[in-house]
């Protein structure tokens, strides 16, 4: 293959995701980073995030990817031998045990399979029947991407959490902008996403929300080693609309225009189209004899969404089958490597892109024979599923 003339594939991996093309117009304006220019537009991306957010507190932006933005939110909150639950549900929610792990923490890890995210009910009860007296942080995955659950009765369990007086620290890069997130009314103390996910911008941003005081006091008696990642020091420069080291400028003019356009459709919109089109594409693939990996609708991330492979077919090669046609789909990672793979519901895809992914994904499924073919039936929910009347080819 020539890739300097092959065309580049559909995204529709869990990271980077398809941008639009007035999102990389954006990208070729760079200014001083310390000039009036950058204040304003400093401003506007923050103002952007505390949109998306849904929060009054403060946003930083990072140049960095979202693991950096982990990593700032645990090194800033987290002090050596805070006593931090965290439920365990996937790969990054082992990851950011790991995080915890190497600044001194005592993790208490609630252990889930790969088919379940916690619920408020089974987590309450596991937690006081070790009868912890005390929890000073508690951290979580959102939505973990492998194997594609999301962690639904995070708000109940924010507000009975923050009874123990704990910190609410939560981990959201890859449904922000996708699925439904209240920082400041879940009682969540600090938040991070980041920019390649559902807010249909270029990878290498990441951001942080840090909401409550109470999250600005752990701060303050934290000393850790991190230039780079210091929110005190964020914060100090954000009074001027600054941050406190050259931030990638040319990306942050990407972000604000993929923050307007998210204005522009409306947050609620926005994320009604990825639920939609998640629905939609979850029941084309049904048709075309596809199983999903995770049974339970409530569970059920609405942003990354995993499939077993056909039976019969070699996963390596079923996603090069379709690679070939055009479409970028993930195996899945770690314990379930092989069995499933996954895909990004995630920002920009339009009905045309959906309709070549379901195409390239049921047309490799078929040739299995493990699949009922391409029939009308599979294309039904793809044509009529809604979205927004920005992104509609019909008129009127």
């Amino acid at each position: 293959m020539n890739l300097d003339l092959a065309p580049d594939p559909l995204l529709a991996v869990p990271g980077p995701s398809q941008i639009p093309h007035r999102v990389m117009r954006a990208l070729m304006r760079v200014v001083d980073h310390r000039s009036p220019h950058f204040h304003r537009l400093y401003r506007d991306v923050v103002d952007g995030l505390q949109y998306v957010f849904r929060t009054s507190g403060d946003v930083y932006p990072l140049t960095a990817s979202g693991t950096g933005a982990v990593e700032t939110m645990v090194l800033n909150f987290v002090k050596p031998r805070d006593t931090v639950l965290v439920p365990v549900f996937g790969s990054f929610s082992r990851r950011l045990v790991n995080h915890l792990r190497r600044v001194g923490a005592e993790v208490i890890e609630i252990n889930y399979g790969w088919d379940s995210a916690p619920t408020y009910e089974d987590l309450k009860a596991r937690v006081e029947s070790m009868g912890l007296k005390q929890i000073d942080v508690f951290a979580t995955v959102y939505n973990d991407t492998n194997p594609g659950l999301t962690f639904r009765d995070l708000p109940k369990v924010a507000r009975w959490v923050r009874s123990y007086g704990a910190l609410v620290l939560v981990d959201n890069v890859s449904a922000l902008g996708g699925d439904y997130f209240e920082v400041d009314s879940w009682g969540i103390d600090v938040a991070v996403s980041s920019s390649q996910k559902c807010l249909a911008a270029p990878p290498v941003m990441s951001f942080i929300a840090v909401a409550t005081k109470e999250a600005y006091r752990k701060a303050e008696e934290i000393n850790h080693p991190s230039i780079y990642f210091d929110i005190k020091l964020m914060r100090k420069f954000a009074e001027k609309s600054e941050t406190p080291f050259t931030p990638s400028v040319n990306y942050l003019f990407a972000i604000r225009e993929a923050l307007g356009i998210i204005k522009e459709v409306g947050l609620e919109n926005w994320i009604r189209w990825h639920i939609e089109r998640g629905k939609a594409i979850v029941s084309a693939l049904g048709k075309a004899g596809l199983e999903p990996f995770i049974r339970n609708d409530y569970h059920r991330s609405i942003t990354v969404l995993s499939f077993k492979y056909p039976t019969t077919a070699n996963p390596e090669e079923f996603r090069k089958s379709i690679y070939r046609l055009g479409v970028s789909i993930s195996d899945a990672m770690d314990d379930i490597k092989g069995k499933a793979f996954r895909i990004g519901n995630m920002g920009y895809l339009t009905r045309r892109d959906v309709l070549t992914l379901i195409t390239a994904i049921a047309a490799m499924a078929a040739i299995t024979n493990k699949a009922n073919g391409i029939g009308t039936g599979i294309f039904e929910d793809i044509v009529n599923y809604w979205e927004p009347p920005q992104f509609s080819m019909d008129e009127g």
